[in-house]
């Protein structure tokens, strides 16, 4: 009675074991399976309605600098460089490498990851130096008279809004 308690215990106990076991070796989180914070380079590499705008920040040399600080940037989509008549990279790729950077730059707010709600009527330095002009009108926000269509893609470093329009000319 005693040997048949003691493999009914010795049973339980090595269940319980490799129950625990099973547990802790299953939780344990492998690189690939960590979902990787997105930085706004990331977003735009990854995205569709930006290939213009990837194959600029590309040639600018700018993958890298997307990826640190904490930046607001107001991202023209495919559709917004076609209301500039740009439908394909190479006007801008064309220029030299300067100019493509000087543009990115204009649409960029160093420093700051400005979400919708504290976008507000005003004047703001872009990274590049010119001026943004960001006027409010009810619930829709116009950065250089271009209108902000889709509001807040966050990401790691900063905050995206998409425009329907380039912010500066060139």
């Amino acid at each position: 009675m005693k040997k048949n308690r003691f493999i009914g215990l010795a049973g339980t106990f090595f269940l319980l074991v490799s129950l625990v076991s099973g547990i802790i070796v299953s939780c344990k989180e492998k690189d690939e399976d960590l979902v990787k914070p997105k930085t706004i380079t990331d977003i735009i590499l990854e995205n569709s309605q930006f290939s213009i705008l990837r194959d600029i920040v590309s040639y600018a040399g700018m993958t890298d600098a997307l990826r640190t600080d904490e930046l607001t940037f107001f991202a023209p989509s495919n559709d917004a460089f076609g209301k500039a008549n740009i439908f394909s990279a190479t006007v801008i790729t064309s220029l030299p490498e300067d100019s493509a950077r000087h543009f990115i730059n204009s649409h960029i707010i160093g420093k700051k990851k400005l979400d919708f709600l504290e976008l507000t009527a005003g004047r703001e330095k872009s990274l590049s130096g010119d001026t943004l002009t960001i006027t409010k009108i009810d619930s829709s926000v116009a950065i250089n008279k271009s209108d902000i269509v889709i509001k807040d893609v966050m990401a790691d470093n900063g905050i995206i809004h998409v425009i329907d329009s380039v912010a500066v000319k060139f």
